[in-house]
């Protein structure tokens, strides 16, 4: 039972990862019309990070890390069970994994992270721009 709680935990985890990362890029382009989103250095770096780091995943082909620890989990709570969770899980599954052609996934993927880091690139953080100035 332990198994599959964890692996119900990685499923919500892993959608709030998810929501982070579209709010991420929903907050870069909301960016261009309020122009103090683009000093959130912290948030936006770790969403740059974070976008790059599912961009490569994609373009190597690999799951996710928590898709894997999810896979693990429910396949020590019960090998042979297809859906064990709850019903809100359930839902929250239906959203992290859709049912979407893989390629259309991908190509959306890394074309966002590439805007993410050109936007990175062009308009940095405040903190980071000093920081680069300091080094220059």
């Amino acid at each position: 039972m332990l198994y599959k709680i964890i692996a119900d935990m990685i499923v919500v985890l892993h959608f709030f990862w998810i929501i982070f990362m579209l709010l991420g890029f929903s907050f870069t382009i909301y960016g261009f019309f309020w122009k103090k989103f683009f000093d959130w250095w912290l948030f936006r770096t770790l969403h740059l990070s974070g976008i790059l780091f599912v961009g490569l995943l994609t373009l190597l082909q690999r799951f996710c890390p928590l898709t894997i620890l999810e896979n693990l989990s429910r396949a020590k709570y019960s090998p042979d069970s297809t859906y064990p969770g709850s019903f809100i899980v359930h839902y929250i599954e239906n959203l992290v994994y859709p049912d979407v052609n893989q390629t259309l996934l991908r190509l959306g993927t890394v074309l966002i992270a590439i805007f993410i880091l050109v936007v990175y690139i062009i308009r940095p953080p405040k903190k980071i721009k000093k920081l680069l100035k300091k080094n220059h």
